[in-house]
């Protein structure tokens, strides 16, 4: 049996399908009047700050993917992305005040614009970041003979 090598797929699949799919689940998120029913308000503030620095340091890694195929971290690539993530972040807040039930906040904004830093400098850092998930060994294929 052979493994599965995720770097064999076509490019558009690994790094475009899933950056769109993501930008996509955060809209579809955005678009709901209520997300969660926390009954703590301070529980509330910090569980939904901390889903916007995730899902936004997420979709800056999505991005730096997208960016280059070579995985390169240089400067002018990651501050791109982070750029680029911000402005999602800043669409997404204009998008909510035309939502029923929510309000564009530019403290959001900014959570969003730190999950995106910390992505950049984690991936300056973090050389496992940026070789995931094509260094995984996924399951076995079978080869057709026994």
């Amino acid at each position: 049996m052979t493994k599965f090598q995720f770097e064999t797929l076509p490019r558009w699949l690994r790094d475009f399908v899933p950056l769109i799919f993501w930008m996509g689940l955060i809209f579809w998120l955005s678009s709901q009047q209520v997300l969660t029913g926390i009954e703590n308000e301070t529980n509330k503030k910090v569980i939904h700050k901390t889903a916007h620095i995730v899902a936004y340091a997420a979709l800056a890694w999505f991005w730096w993917r997208a960016l280059t195929a070579q995985r390169r971290t240089t400067w002018s690539i990651l501050l791109t992305a982070f750029a680029l993530t911000t402005l999602y972040g800043i669409s997404d807040e204009i998008h909510q005040l035309f939502v029923p039930g929510r309000y564009g906040k530019i403290f959001d904004v900014l959570f969003d614009a730190g999950g995106a830093l910390m992505m950049v400098l984690l991936l300056r850092r973090l050389k496992w970041l940026r070789l995931f998930p094509e260094t995984l060994s996924f399951l076995p294929i079978p080869t057709g003979s026994k």
